[in-house]
């Protein structure tokens, strides 16, 4: 058999999962998924590549992963030993083999988060949409949005203990849209530092309820020394959605 690298769409609820990355201890997307892959493919070694690491409660559409088998099982039988043997909570919608070289992580250019906000409470939604009953200013999000398009230092605007020294981003395409009383928050970026999305809705929203003026979340994007504090919004209204490679 010769080595072949497959490639995964996997889309799950993240309610349930400590994130994607393997822990010590707890239910993660990238173990069930291993787990499975060792099970199908009787091995004690899989190493399962993702595009990023969604965190605690954070959820997927497409999350990209590969791994490298070897294996003569067609695509489609892989995919469905591998959709009956994990939970009901993730699922893989894809299979494909590609080019040996392919890294899920490293040869993605962009990855595409949407956050949902309702200002309607809904217990079969909750886990999926941070509700905000407080009535927010539409025009200062959009204000906010305008000022993190382009290249910034998120220094402010990640993990403060992360030990990734180049906090550079470069944000491509970022909107909020509305309708019926919920709202979306879309984001394209070459690459994002742990928590940053959140932290950017957490504090987007703060402007909106005009607890922070729209210059100081300026000062923030702008990295500035000053004794302001961003807010991190809740994991559940995340979703990884896109990730492109060409």
């Amino acid at each position: 058999m010769s080595q072949k690298n497959l490639k995964l769409i996997i889309e799950y609820d993240g309610s349930d999962f400590l994130g994607w990355q393997i822990q010590k201890s707890g239910r993660t997307v990238q173990g069930e998924l291993e787990s499975a892959l060792k099970r199908i493919f009787n091995t004690k070694i899989i190493t399962l590549i993702g595009s990023g690491r969604t965190d605690s409660g954070v959820h997927a559409k497409a999350q990209p992963a590969h791994v490298k088998i070897d294996t003569e099982m067609p695509l489609d039988k892989i995919q469905n030993a591998i959709n009956g043997n994990i939970g009901s909570d993730v699922w893989v919608t894809k299979c494909e083999f590609v080019d040996l070289e392919f890294h899920a992580r490293f040869d993605a250019i962009e990855r595409e988060y949407k956050y949902f906000i309702t200002n309607t409470y809904s217990p079969i939604n909750r886990k999926k949409q941070w509700y905000l009953p407080q009535k927010i200013d539409l025009d200062l999000l959009k204000k906010c949005v305008e000022k993190i398009i382009g290249t910034h230092d998120f220094t402010r605007f990640c993990k403060s203990n992360s030990e990734v020294k180049n906090k550079i981003c470069t944000i491509k395409h970022a909107e909020w849209s509305f309708k019926d009383g919920s709202g979306v928050f879309t984001i394209c970026a070459n690459r994002y530092l742990q928590h940053m999305v959140r932290y950017l809705v957490g504090t987007m929203i703060e402007v909106a309820l005009k607890r922070y003026k729209i210059e100081q979340f300026v000062s923030l994007v702008n990295n500035e020394k000053n004794n302001l504090m961003v807010s991190r919004a809740p994991a559940n209204g995340l979703f990884l959605w896109r990730v492109s490679y060409d």
